[in-house]
């Protein structure tokens, strides 16, 4: 009689334990993968950068150099081979470092921050109308520009000179190489090209694999391997990179309409139209991310996505709409983003400068497979 009882309570004891446990199974709790800080990083980072398999990172005052995201990095500092104030980024290369400090290009071989190492290049020497650096409008984006060729190009501005001005900004080119661990010029060009009769600002500064890409008062320039300079667009871009394609956006003023989509192969030429949209197919607020003149554009497995403070955001195009999507950002509330970057392609890198004392800075990682989660 005993044991009769005792088998219903069993019973439902076993149902209870099973209807308990599919519903756990049927119902998982939402996962939340937050942005990881990549401990190895001690300072604020202005960008990173994959270059054949190596990890790149720069912060206002130097360069790491083969970097990893979870143990000690080599920090190459480059303070005193920098101005006072700092008004531009540094590049980022697998063979050279380069500053810039008064009236001098400072070149180094890569990992080697030593002033025995270093190729001073006096500017009065190349261009004895040599006015003064400082011609991009925003930091955050290149200022001087560094190719996988080893290939330098850096703006500058030219004085005026017995009542005429030079309102385009003038460009160094040159071609160099490492040999023995100093850095050597082969080549050099002085490009003073004049398209404008009035002051402009560079307000855009990028490099690709195979050419560089400088957007100058309402025009964009293409600069190729040869440090050749050509009229890409007769408007403001904005261009990345996404699989094979260079997609750029253009307009003609910052955050107007109509808005036009090119897209062209990696070596920049020939670009095609394939998209217009005026103001009823992209919203205000996304008009103005796409606007922005620094350069927080990134592709990212051959997704378009933006950034904007804490913020990150996923681009989705058709030739009806476009549309930004904001992006789950939890471990990134207190960062100030300033670049974007896949790594090994598996691996999300996020680069933060200080937002203020409380801010949180260097860089930040997340799985790709969950980059694209959307913000709840």
């Amino acid at each position: 009689m005993k044991r009769a009882s005792i088998f219903p309570i069993l019973l439902i004891f076993f149902c209870s334990v099973s209807f308990f446990s599919c519903v756990t199974n049927e119902n998982p709790p939402e996962e939340y993968v937050i942005w990881k800080p990549a401990l190895s990083f001690q300072k604020g980072l202005t960008h990173a950068k994959e270059i054949n398999g190596k990890l790149y990172a720069a912060s206002e005052t130097g360069i790491y150099n083969d970097a990893t995201l979870w143990s000690i990095n080599n920090f190459n500092d480059l303070s005193r081979f920098l101005p006072e104030e700092i008004v531009y980024r540094l590049p980022i290369s697998e063979t050279l470092m380069a500053t810039i400090k008064n009236d001098e290009i400072i070149l180094m071989p890569a990992g080697r921050p030593f002033e025995e190492d270093a190729l001073v290049i006096k500017m009065r020497e190349f261009d004895p109308l040599f006015g003064s650096f400082g011609q991009v409008y925003f930091r955050y984006g290149d200022q001087i520009g560094i190719n996988q060729n080893g290939h330098v190009l850096v703006p500058y501005q030219a004085p005026i000179i017995f009542g005429e001005t030079k309102y385009t900004p003038n460009f160094l080119w040159l071609k160099t190489a490492v040999k023995n661990g100093k850095v050597e010029i082969l080549e050099q060009k002085l490009i003073k090209e004049e398209f404008f009769d009035d002051w402009v600002s560079i307000w855009n500064f990028k490099v690709f694999e195979n050419f560089m890409r400088v957007t100058i008062g309402n025009k964009t320039f293409d600069f190729d391997q040869s440090g050749n300079m050509e009229v890409r667009f007769e408007y403001y871009t904005k261009s990345v990179q996404v699989g094979d394609d260079i997609i750029t956006f253009a307009s003609e003023a910052m955050e107007t309409f109509p808005l036009m989509v090119y897209k062209s192969d990696l070596s920049g030429k020939k670009p095609e139209l394939v998209g217009t949209y005026n103001s009823d197919q992209v919203s205000k607020d996304d008009r103005r991310l796409l606007g922005r003149i620094y350069d927080n554009i990134s592709g990212i497995n051959d997704t378009i996505v933006l950034f904007e403070g804490t913020s990150i955001y996923r681009l989705s195009m058709n030739d009806q709409a476009i549309r930004l999507t904001r992006l789950d950002n939890i471990g990134l509330e207190e960062t100030f983003i300033t670049s974007i970057s896949l790594l090994y392609n598996s691996t999300v890198f996020v680069t933060s400068t200080c937002s203020g004392s409380q801010g949180i800075c260097g860089g930040f990682y997340k799985p790709l497979d969950k980059f694209f989660a959307s913000k709840k």
